[in-house]
């Protein structure tokens, strides 16, 4: 299976399937109110994976069954900015719940290694694909780049079965507790090469 970059024109497909994934998922039920949960979680995709498309860091299959993030060494003042300067019309949509994602971010972002790490940021797979290798395809194109530049790869994940998908590639559970001010719990894993 061929994992190849993303263009910003496949964007707004993906950042559906991607809405369609994470609805559900316990950090963006924290920081996505309801009514409408999936409009504003494909909102926010569309912004960010615009952003990340654009650097490079945003890749998929050739059908689109999958996408992943994945953001290089070096690149954590870029995605830092990406990820709190996000545009009035997805700050809009986030509404009161923005003071929790920034909060939530905020803390995430300060549990990333200092070293020089890949960081996986999202991975999503159409829910037909999934069981076929898509997501596998994905998250081993980002290691294979760690492997090559000698580096950890890191993430973090608030569903539990996600957990066990990780370890069978390599990663391990570098530490787990819940969010600040009453936020979904989170595992952060670490892959070494």
């Amino acid at each position: 299976m061929r994992v190849r970059p993303a263009t910003v024109e496949e964007v707004p497909e993906l950042a559906a399937l991607l809405a369609r994934a994470f609805a559900d998922d316990a950090i963006m039920v924290w920081t996505a109110p309801e009514p409408d949960r999936e409009v504003r979680v494909a909102a926010f995709f569309r912004e960010f994976d615009t952003h990340a498309a654009g650097h490079g860091w945003l890749w998929t299959t050739d059908g689109r069954e999958g996408v992943a993030l994945w953001a290089p060494p070096g690149s954590e003042a870029v995605f830092e900015q990406i990820t709190f300067e996000l545009g009035d019309g997805v700050r809009e949509l986030l509404g009161t719940a923005i003071d929790r994602y920034d909060s939530f971010w905020g803390w995430a972002e300060g549990l990333r290694p200092s070293e020089p790490h890949w960081y996986l940021d999202h991975v999503a797979v159409e829910r037909g694909a999934r069981g076929s290798g898509v997501g596998s395809a994905l998250v081993s194109h980002g290691l294979e780049r760690a492997r090559e530049d000698g580096v950890v790869a890191f993430l973090c994940t608030s569903r539990p079965d996600n957990v066990a998908f990780y370890e069978r590639r390599g990663f391990a559970v570098e530490m787990a507790g819940d969010a600040p001010d009453g936020g979904p719990h989170v595992w952060f894993m670490r892959w070494d090469p």
